[in-house]
């Protein structure tokens, strides 16, 4: 008797194709160990070049990335946008040079590409760093990150897994964000625990000054185009405050507030400008109301005990 092996629906085996886009400038130095991470994991590579000067285009080809070219115009959103728009993939990873994703967790992600509901995840990105007094530092518990250095990290979760061909575009000259349009168009999303590896502190002192000077610039831009926005103004005082225009974040916290973006690191922020500025009583108000946001149960976090008032006054 002839016996008829079942049909197997092979299409629900296969993971969807992934397209890696990136935005770069200059990345020579990080660009190769982020390219050999994704060796396995993606299906294509588009790099938009906004103006390298150094080896940066040469090494994306060489490792078989379409590079598209866009000149700088103060505004991340653009690049990533155009990169998008090539994608042909079934999926977008979104990475940056300095970053990397972990081979370990290429099974994981590819999973990801099976799903049938969820269109967009959220990844936690852990930003390396040395200086515990960061605002939401982490201890990393073997005490090393991926590349053997000590110290910790600062979480960030944000949308850099999604399905292509659903519009989905970033928003925003600084600190672009897809999720902006996710939410807007109630697309459905979840968060994952597959993070994403990324070292600034490698950037150079000089290079660090520009930076400093690009995201002031940024900074400044975004609130014109979004005054209403609590984040835009949150985004503004940090770069004030790391480029030591202490008053000028008193204020731009101050008007965040006043639009809603209340929370930890704003009153902790808040609390050593003020300190460093001379005023002592609104320095401690403000970590007194930082510390009611992490223990709201202990503390006094009701408005109605102390309000913030006089932080703005």
């Amino acid at each position: 008797m002839k016996i008829t092996p079942p049909r197997i629906n092979w299409k629900s085996y296969c993971f969807g194709s992934i397209s890696l886009c990136m935005i770069m400038k200059n990345e020579s130095k990080h660009l190769q160990r982020c390219l050999d991470s994704v060796k396995g994991l993606v299906n294509e590579i588009i790099i938009v070049d906004t103006g390298s000067t150094d080896d940066s285009i040469a090494i994306a080809e060489r490792n078989g990335a379409l590079v598209l070219h866009s000149p700088w115009a103060d505004d991340f959103s653009i690049p990533r946008n155009i990169g998008i728009e090539k994608a042909s993939g079934q999926w977008i990873l979104i990475l940056d040079p300095d970053e990397i994703i972990a081979r370990k967790d290429h099974k994981a992600l590819k999973e990801l590409t099976r799903a049938k509901t969820i269109v967009a995840f959220q990844m936690v990105t852990l930003n390396y760093a040395r200086d515990p007094r960061q605002v939401g530092f982490r201890t990393i518990k073997d005490k090393t990150d991926p590349l053997g250095g000590p110290g910790g990290f600062v979480p960030s979760t944000k949308t850099r897994f999604f399905k292509n061909g659903l519009g989905i575009k970033f928003e925003g000259c600084w600190h672009e964000l897809a999720d902006y349009y996710i939410a807007r168009n109630k697309l459905r999303g979840l968060k994952i625990q597959i993070p994403i590896h990324h070292w600034g502190n490698e950037i150079k002192p000089n290079t660090i000054r520009d930076k400093v000077r690009l995201y002031l610039a940024l900074g400044e831009k975004k609130v014109k185009e979004w005054p209403k926005s609590g984040q835009a103004w949150w985004e503004l005082s940090v770069a004030e405050a790391i480029a030591g225009y202490r008053k000028r974040a008193i204020f731009s916290i101050n008007k965040a507030m006043s639009l809603g973006f209340i929370g930890q690191p704003p009153l902790v922020c808040l609390a050593r400008c003020h300190k460093m500025e001379g005023n002592p009583k609104k320095s401690a108000l403000a970590f007194e109301k930082a510390v009611c946001c992490i223990y709201p149960n202990l503390t006094h976090i009701n408005p109605q005990f102390k309000t913030l008032e006089k932080l703005t006054s």
